[in-house]
C-alpha cells in the first residue's frame, strides 16, 4: 500500500481490514502482532493506532463486516418475493455453510482462536447477540418460526462445525456439492421439537385417556361392591 496515499477516515480503515484480513488468514490470528499489520498497510505506528489499538477490535470490526455481509445476503431473498418460513431460514444457513467469501477464513480463525482466548470468547458472544439481534429485526427468530430456541442454537452451532471442518480439513468443494442434504438437515433440527411435541402430545393424550379410563372403571367396582354389601341376605342368596 502507498504511504501517502490520502484516505477518509472509513477508507483507511476499510483498507487495514483488508491488510489484516491478509495476514490474518496467512499467519493465523494468533500468530499476528500489530507490528505485522502496521508493516502490512505501510501506515506509521502513531497513525495505525489512531485507528486500531490491538488485533482484537480489528477481527471484531472484521465479523460485523461479515454478519452485514450475511444479512444483505438474506434480505436479497425477501426483494425477490420470498417469505420467511423455517424452510428459508435452512436454505440460507445451508449457504451460509458452504460460502467461500473472503471473510470466512478470518471466522474460522476466530473459531479456532477463542478457545484460548477469552477475550474473544467474549467478542465471540457479542457477534452472535449482534447477529440474533439482526435476525430478530427482521421477524427472524425461534419464537416468530416457532422452533425451540435450543434447536435454533442446535442451527448454528451446526453450521459453524461445517464451516470449521470444511476450512481445516480443505473440503470446501465437498460441503458445496452437498449444500442440499445441509439444508435437509437443517430442517430436520429446526422441525424436529415440532415433531417431538406432537408425537409427545398424543402420548399425553393416550396416557390422559387411559388413566380417566381406569378411573372411570375404579369407580364402577367400588359402586358395585357397595351396592353388594347393602344388599339383603336373601337376596344374596
Amino acid at each position: 500500500m502507498a504511504r501517502n496515499k490520502r484516505l477518509s477516515f472509513d477508507e483507511r480503515k476499510q483498507a487495514i481490514k483488508h491488510a489484516a484480513i491478509r495476514i490474518f488468514v496467512k499467519q493465523g490470528f494468533e500468530n499476528t502482532t500489530m507490528e505485522d499489520l502496521v508493516k502490512e498497510t505501510g501506515l506509521s505506528k502513531g497513525g495505525f493506532y489512531h485507528y486500531y489499538k490491538n488485533t482484537t477490535d480489528i477481527l471484531h470490526d472484521i465479523m460485523l463486516d461479515g454478519i452485514a455481509y450475511r444479512n444483505t445476503i438474506m434480505m436479497k431473498s425477501i426483494e425477490d418475493g420470498k417469505q420467511w418460513s423455517i424452510d428459508l431460514l435452512a436454505d440460507e444457513m445451508a449457504r451460509k455453510a458452504v460460502d467461500s467469501n473472503a471473510l470466512m477464513p478470518v471466522y474460522v480463525e476466530l473459531l479456532l482462536a477463542k478457545k484460548r482466548n477469552p477475550q474473544l470468547e467474549q467478542v465471540y458472544r457479542q457477534l452472535e447477540h449482534t447477529a440474533f439481534d439482526t435476525f430478530r429485526a427482521h421477524n427472524i427468530d425461534a419464537e416468530t418460526l416457532s422452533v425451540k430456541p435450543s434447536n435454533f442454537e442446535l442451527m448454528a452451532f451446526f453450521v459453524n462445525a461445517i464451516i470449521l471442518s470444511a476450512h481445516v480439513l480443505n473440503e470446501h468443494k465437498l460441503v458445496q456439492d452437498n449444500q442440499a442434504l445441509i439444508k435437509q438437515l437443517l430442517l430436520n433440527i429446526l422441525k424436529q421439537d415440532t415433531a417431538q411435541s406432537s408425537h409427545e402430545g398424543n402420548s399425553r393424550g393416550a396416557t390422559r385417556s387411559s388413566d380417566e379410563g381406569n378411573n372411570q372403571l375404579g369407580s364402577i367396582q367400588e359402586s358395585v361392591q357397595a351396592s353388594s354389601t347393602s344388599l339383603p341376605a336373601k337376596e344374596l342368596s
